[in-house]
């Protein structure tokens, strides 16, 4: 796997050792970054469910100020820990080893600019963390929530989509508050 865009495009990124994680493809993450080109330079990156960090790191390499990345899964952890290294951005992140929805009804966060999620298709996690989101304080009136999914699946009605791009069978809902929508009327 490789870092497909931006100032570290090309260098390598160690996968995780543990069969049961599903990690972005590359053309995913591809297309995802070309669609945010200019857009999070100097922004806040969360990368949840992480796996090796795949994503968090490509905003890094695009210029993000900051990414942070939550992940219960050991094997995820030691993979962003040693992609992180191996790079030199330890530096601009921070890497949480916890459960996303426990992690999100903390109050031990910074509030984003983008928020990427791509949780295990097989649990039903994308609505259940698309409503503790749409509930907690990290989102900011202008967050952009970056929802990975299946394409047969339904997004949330906490959220509005205002771009969608597909690739194969996955997709990658651009998702806003609904009341955000509301307030700037």
């Amino acid at each position: 796997m490789r870092i497909t865009s931006g100032e570290l495009k090309g260098r390598k990124i160690f996968e995780v050792k543990d069969k049961r994680v599903r990690e972005s493809l590359d053309k995913v993450r591809e297309s995802l970054f070309n669609s945010l080109r200019g857009e999070i330079e100097g922004k806040i990156f969360y990368d949840l469910y992480a796996g090796s960090g795949a994503v968090g790191i490509e905003a890094l390499s695009n210029k993000a100020k900051f990414s942070i990345f939550v992940d219960k899964n050991i094997f995820s952890i030691r993979a962003i820990n040693e992609n992180l290294k191996n790079l030199n951005l330890l530096d601009r992140a921070e890497i949480f080893r916890m459960d996303v929805i426990r992690f999100l009804k903390t109050k031990k966060y910074i509030k984003g600019d983008f928020i990427f999620l791509d949780p295990p298709y097989e649990f039903n996690l994308g609505e259940k963390t698309l409503e503790i989101l749409n509930l907690s304080n990290i989102i900011k009136e202008e967050t952009i929530i970056l929802y990975e999914h299946s394409k047969r699946e339904r997004v949330s009605d906490y959220f509005e989509i205002y771009k969608s791009l597909k690739i194969g069978d996955t997709a990658i809902d651009f998702l806003r508050r609904r009341i955000w929508e509301k307030k700037k009327k």
